[in-house]
């Protein structure tokens, strides 16, 4: 009796897996159907449904990450709803996806104006810039201060609001952002008020608008 009782013990010993088989051989048929059911909808959910492990090498691997990456690539500084429009997702699918972008640390996001634009980890602090940069002077009234104190540097806040025909508070608040971003800077040594020239970022970032608002189609919104 103790030499079949020491071996049961020794068998049970080298097979860890003896109480997990001696479990389910204590469960019904029904109950073991739906374990295994279980476990078949979770490893489907992450192949046949497309839920995988999302990792820096295979983000990309999908047409709607490639797309996503490509046209922030080209427009830096687009917000969620205009890059949705214009690739034409649904904007809870296209921020889901742009999420998985940020995780594997593809894009950058930040928030401007109240809304949250995105732009390229690759380029560093002068890709977030430039997504700055446009993200501001996608606003019409901000790209005309742009464009004129890029042709008519050294104007003061009342001449640019009476040549672009705005309200001067209109243009006090866009310039205050332009500061900020260093697209303009402020003068006042020949007078106590402040006259405005364009940096080279602002020269360039209009510049470059220029060139992309003749080469992008714009979608009704």
């Amino acid at each position: 009796m103790g030499c079949i009782l020491f071996s049961f013990t020794a068998v049970a010993t080298a097979n860890p897996l003896m109480p997990i088989i001696e479990y389910f051989s204590s469960l019904s048929t029904g109950t073991i159907a739906v374990i295994v059911f279980g476990i078949v909808l979770i490893v489907a959910l992450f192949t046949i449904g497309g839920i995988k492990y999302v990792t820096p090498d295979n983000v990309l691997d999908t047409s709607v990450r490639k797309n996503l990456y490509e046209y922030i690539d080209e427009y830096p500084g687009s917000h969620l709803r205009e890059i949705a429009r214009e690739l034409e997702l649904k904007p809870s699918n296209a921020a889901w996806h742009l999420r998985k972008l940020e995780q594997t640390n593809l894009i950058r996001s930040r928030s401007i104006g109240g809304k949250k634009v995105y732009y390229l980890v690759d380029g560093g602090i002068e890709a977030r810039k430039e997504a700055v940069a446009e993200s501001i002077l996608r606003n019409s009234n901000a790209y005309n201060i742009m464009d004129y104190l890029s042709r008519h540097p050294g104007k003061h806040l009342l001449e640019i609001a009476h040549a672009l025909d705005l309200n001067h508070h209109t243009v006090k608040w866009h310039i205050k952002k332009m500061y900020m971003a260093e697209l303009v800077e402020g003068d006042t040594s020949h007078s106590k008020y402040p006259v405005y020239y364009p940096t080279e970022t602002g020269i360039s970032s209009v510049q470059q608008m220029k060139i992309k608002k003749r080469k992008k189609p714009r979608k009704a919104a």
